[in-house]
């Protein structure tokens, strides 16, 4: 089964046209796809500052937990989420990561 998508909010079309880049990202990094759910739900009103648009909150869901981003639009979202995969193999990390959930959280977390 490939990754999941689901929420109360449709995917861009854009975006799901890209989930087979995204298995194949996810798969050089060793984690499985089959075990990836990407949920989208419009973001509550304590997300949306007065002067901001639409909000959507990504929740990525593994087997070992899951984590949240808030972002405008799906293609903001996949960015986000590829430079983080993509600054995960220059950053040397002292210890190796604990599982595909760690390895998601340390990707997503903001650089510090």
């Amino acid at each position: 089964m490939p990754m999941m998508l689901q929420g109360t909010v449709a995917f861009e079309p854009e975006f799901v046209g890209n989930l087979a880049w995204l298995t194949r990202a996810l798969i050089a990094r060793d984690i499985d796809p089959d075990g990836v759910t990407i949920a989208k739900d419009l973001a509550g009103a304590g997300a949306m500052p007065r002067t901001s648009g639409v909000r959507y909150v990504y929740t990525v869901s593994t087997g070992d937990g899951d984590f949240v981003v808030i972002e405008t639009c799906d293609a903001r979202f996949l960015e986000q989420f590829l430079n983080r995969l993509e600054t995960e193999d220059d950053a040397p990390t002292a210890l190796p990561p604990k599982g595909m959930f760690a390895r998601l959280t340390r990707w997503m977390s903001p650089p510090a």
